[in-house]
């Protein structure tokens, strides 16, 4: 009987069962493992029937499954390719991976991926392969299927530019947020989940005064957890290596005197050149840069002489002043826009897969 698992919205899950159920004549099982926007579904139905639910993301075959450890997955991928992928053709695999293991999804990759290519003889192509293996971990349970290269979903679709050759050379050098714990701390994992969410080069904490030990130390403990906390995430659902922003703290003064001769230097300010102005010359400084770093203000904005150092000083948003919390994307969505713009995209191919 054909099985499928299925993804929805979180939240749902039981409507999205309840309407299978009644049109298809199907069995579901919701929130397999407790795993939010997820159903089982077994029953004499396609996918394509799947898929035209609204409430239906995506419809995943299941063909094999096997218990969640590296090497059962990949006899059992090996045996389901014999007779399917050509020797001609190419492949890619691609995991996510739910709950704890003590091996990640580009475990998995690395030994599907070679298990496939012993049985095979396929070669391996992550941007654009004829068949994908799919692998679904949920706790001790993999299921395992082999898909049409063109039915990846991609979030780069072939021929799209691509941000990280920006992000992975960018940091970001901001004033501290303090004040009382509670509003430190919570400012602070705020810009942390933010930094790591863009996976940028690094992150500095720059005060250029004396500050207060206690306040500072509420938000470097907010930082560090948003920071955390979002790359357990991505780790979770990328099914590839993420980068871990770094976090440091540095005297605004002394990070400008190591990073001028080596690095552009961009500040942020409303006395700043209007974005759409300098736009061409910010994308193209941004492509030839070995290292980019934005400075930036929070409650209070930052130093003339400061201003003065920049190669490049930005008014992103005339007429408006950005909240602390909203610094971070204001600024990575400028600059991926004009990097983008001068065409400073680099080549595809981040996510996880064989190698």
């Amino acid at each position: 009987m054909p099985k499928f698992l299925v993804k929805t919205q979180r939240g749902l899950e039981d409507v999205a069962a309840s309407i299978l159920e009644e049109e298809f004549d199907v069995e579901t099982r919701v929130r397999p493992g407790g795993y939010l926007g997820l159903v089982i579904v077994e029953g004499d139905v396609g996918k394509e029937d799947l898929e035209g639910v609204p409430e239906v993301e995506r419809a995943v075959p299941v063909e094999a499954e096997c218990d969640a450890d590296p090497e059962e997955i990949a006899e059992t991928a090996a045996d389901l390719v014999v007779g399917r992928i050509p020797e001609d053709a190419t492949f890619a695999v691609r995991t996510i991976r739910r709950g704890d293991h003590d091996f990640t999804s580009i475990d998995v990759n690395v030994v599907v991926g070679d298990a496939v290519r012993e049985a095979t003889g396929a070669s391996v192509d992550l941007d654009e392969p004829d068949y994908l293996v799919w692998v679904e971990i949920l706790d001790d349970v993999a299921y395992v299927s082999v898909l049409p290269g063109e039915e990846e979903w991609r979030k780069l679709p072939a021929g799209k530019p691509e941000a990280d050759p920006l992000l992975a050379k960018t940091a970001l050098a901001q004033i501290p947020y303090l004040g009382p714990p509670k509003a430190a701390f919570s400012m602070g994992e705020r810009i942390g989940r933010a930094v790591q969410g863009y996976e940028l080069k690094a992150y500095y904490v720059s005060p250029y005064e004396p500050v207060n030990a206690v306040e500072l130390f509420h938000f470097l403990r907010g930082l560090r957890e948003g920071a955390v906390s979002r790359l357990k995430v991505q780790r979770e659902s990328y099914g590839r290596e993420v980068r871990r922003t770094e976090l440091v703290v540095y005297d605004l003064y002394q990070l400008i005197r190591m990073k001028r001769r080596k690095a552009l230097l961009i500040g942020t300010d409303p006395k700043g050149d209007p974005f759409p102005e300098v736009r061409e010359e910010l994308g193209q400084a941004l492509a030839d840069a070995d290292e980019v770093v934005v400075l930036a203000g929070s409650r209070v904005g930052l130093p003339r002489g400061v201003l003065r150092s920049c190669d490049i000083v930005l008014d992103l948003c005339p007429g408006v002043t950005f909240a602390t919390e909203h610094v971070v994307p204001s600024v990575v969505t400028a600059l991926v826009d004009a990097y983008l713009s001068a065409g400073g995209d680099g080549c595809r191919g981040r996510s996880g897969g064989s190698r």
